[in-house]
């Protein structure tokens, strides 16, 4: 029988935040049981995720990253610049 895991033992050991894994489990990244009403992960699910968050280089992240948050221009139109009054001025 595979060892269960809490979100918390998993958290502690992939040195993240609870609510990142949990979001890997809603993505279903990471797949996870209910046991009790906790969530738990099996190891051998555990192992393949692992595994395959290994394989990714960290120059991949940065630029997955990088086209997820790109820049967006700032036009006139924009109601941000178009605010009026004390201290909305840019200058």
């Amino acid at each position: 029988m595979d060892q269960l895991y809490s979100v918390k033992q998993l958290a502690f050991i992939l040195k993240v935040h609870p609510l990142t894994i949990r979001r890997y489990i809603k993505e279903g990244k990471l797949p996870a049981i209910r046991v009790g009403g906790n969530v738990r992960v099996k190891d051998s699910d555990f192992q393949n995720f692992h595994s395959t968050l290994s394989m990714a280089s960290p120059q991949q992240s940065i630029i997955l990253k990088a086209k997820k948050y790109s820049a967006k221009l700032f036009t006139n139109l924009d109601p941000f610049l178009r605010l009026s009054g004390k201290g909305a001025s840019i200058k």
